[in-house]
């Protein structure tokens, strides 16, 4: 404050507002504004109306935030000296364990001094509104002039969405351990209310308060440990295990693979229940721990974030069709997967395409993923049921693929690169035949899954002529797409393992698909 503005302040009234106490007398200035202004406007109507302009009223002394002032000063000078002094007057933020310090400038706070100069000046001017209106209620208590706080949270949100970012965290429910039987407690959900916390922050501010508390949102989870007391893991009710690449260059989609299943490994479906593997895994972004890597879209290979979560879905789509669960939504890729037998596949795109199936059983089950050493297993664990599943499929049609190309300036010219292999379409119709063996009962289900040609994309380089010794690169690595013309596969109730039976054709032939490209 400068020494002109402190001059104009009496020294048993300088301000002091660095311990908690001076909370009241700033809580009374700011809630002495709203009935400042409410009783001003009643009674500069009634003193208009009835009674004349005096031309002076008693002195008053004049006090500001509980410091005294008076004439001597400059209003501007004493309303910016008091703006000064409150930035700069300690305020802490506590948000969960943490406890953030600063002042209440780098919160963001400030006082309006152009809004107190006016306010310092009406006080001073014996014939303003303010001074009658002060004489007619008490002319023996001081006058003390309000402030009006500001806060301006550019700065304060960014810090506040970097504590967001480690503070949420989602709710997630009690599991099971499926191989030891081990309850995994459940966790609470954190949520940082961002916008919550700056009203706090700013309500602080306003009434003086040293410290102002986060607004952190709690979500419960909806199983805990107490509902998982009495769950049975006896029998493997549907089980089913697809191959990866364990190379180097298929580290990120290798990575991917086991952030999903880790979501899904030791979950408990109650009877009734329905899973929803979008909703369980989550977007498959990086925020959610995805990294970017091959996918299929539109039939062809591309790279995406999440890339190999389908496989995921793939496989324990297939372990819940032989525990012989009703699927309420499953569609198949735009391609076959080399990965997973046609008909047991599933695509998953967040918040379009998902996976859902429901646990139709009079007991709990649970879900079982492991990624380890080049093989993804689901199963699906619980009580016996006495189920035998088996799945038939055949192919009904097949459908040639095209072949074209792209110019590529990066490829010496005339060098051609195999991009993408070709692949036929195929029709093929899938049974599931459901037995309860105690009963003698049996249920069929058949679907229809078409799968459209994938092109066969040529990269031609229409650059410089090749350099001595120049060897193209190797392309599409992928190996000639082959499959069953015919399979059966069983698993539950009588049988060990998976049996299998399965009927060639011309799919299983080397060198097939030759005889599939369309012709130009």
């Amino acid at each position: 404050m400068t020494r002109s503005a402190r001059s104009a302040l009496s020294p048993r009234m300088r301000p002091r507002e660095s311990t908690s106490g001076n909370a009241r007398p700033r809580a009374r200035v700011v809630g002495g504004l709203a009935c400042l202004l409410v009783a001003s406007a009643l009674a500069g109507l009634a003193l208009a109306q009835h009674e004349p302009v005096r031309a002076a009223v008693p002195d008053a002394t004049v006090r500001i935030a509980g410091a005294e002032i008076t004439d001597g000063a400059d209003a501007g000078t004493i309303a910016a000296d008091v703006a000064r002094a409150w930035g700069e007057q300690p305020i802490a933020l506590r948000i969960g364990e943490e406890r953030v310090e600063g002042t209440r400038a780098s919160f963001g706070g400030r006082i309006d001094a152009a809004a107190l100069t006016a306010r310092i000046e009406q006080a001073r001017d014996p014939a303003s509104l303010m001074r009658r209106l002060h004489a007619q209620l008490s002319t023996a208590a001081p006058l003390e002039l309000p402030v009006d706080v500001r806060v301006d949270a550019t700065s304060t949100l960014a810090m506040l969405l970097e504590r967001k970012d480690h503070l949420d965290v989602r709710p997630r429910d009690a599991r099971i351990e499926p191989r030891t039987g081990a309850i995994v407690p459940e966790r609470e959900g954190l949520t940082l209310d961002v916008h919550g916390t700056l009203d706090a922050l700013a309500d602080a501010m306003r009434s003086g308060a040293p410290e102002a508390s986060a607004r952190i949102l709690r979500e419960r989870p909806r199983r805990t440990a107490r509902d998982l007391a009495n769950v049975r893991l006896d029998a493997t009710l549907g089980s089913f295990e697809t191959r990866y690449s364990t190379s180097p260059d298929a580290a990120a989609r290798t990575h991917n693979l086991r952030v999903a299943a880790a979501r899904l490994d030791g979950l408990v479906l109650m009877p009734g229940e329905t899973l929803d593997f979008n909703d369980v895994v989550g977007e498959r972004n990086e925020a959610n721990g995805f990294r970017p890597a091959p996918q299929i879209a539109a039939g062809e290979l591309v790279d995406g974030i999440g890339g190999g979560t389908c496989q995921i879905a793939g496989t324990l789509h297939a372990a819940a069709f032989f525990a012989g669960l009703p699927i309420v939504e499953r569609s198949p890729h735009s391609r076959p997967s080399t990965y997973i037998w046609m008909g047991l596949d599933a695509v998953v795109v967040y918040a379009r395409l998902n996976l859902r199936f429901t646990n139709d059983l009079p007991f709990p089950i649970a879900l079982a993923m492991s990624v380890e050493g080049g093989v993804v297993r689901a199963e699906i664990r619980g009580a016996s049921s006495g189920r035998l599943v088996s799945f038939a499929r055949r192919i009904d049609s097949i459908a040639p693929f095209r072949e074209r190309t792209e110019e590529d300036a990066s490829l010496p010219a005339g060098v051609r690169v195999l991009d993408q292999r070709g692949v036929p379409g195929f029709t093929v119709v899938r049974d599931r035949v459901i037995r309860d063996v105690e009963r003698n009962q049996a249920r069929r289900q058949r679907i229809e899954d078409v799968y459209p040609p994938t092109d066969q994309i040529w990269r031609v380089g229409t650059g410089p002529a090749a350099p001595a010794g120049y060897v193209a690169e190797a392309g599409d690595d992928h190996p000639e797409y082959t499959t069953d013309e015919y399979l059966v596969a069983t698993q539950g109730a009588g049988v060990e393992g998976t049996e299998i039976t399965r009927r060639g054709g011309v799919s299983t032939q080397a060198g097939w698909t030759q005889s599939y490209v369309a012709p130009r």
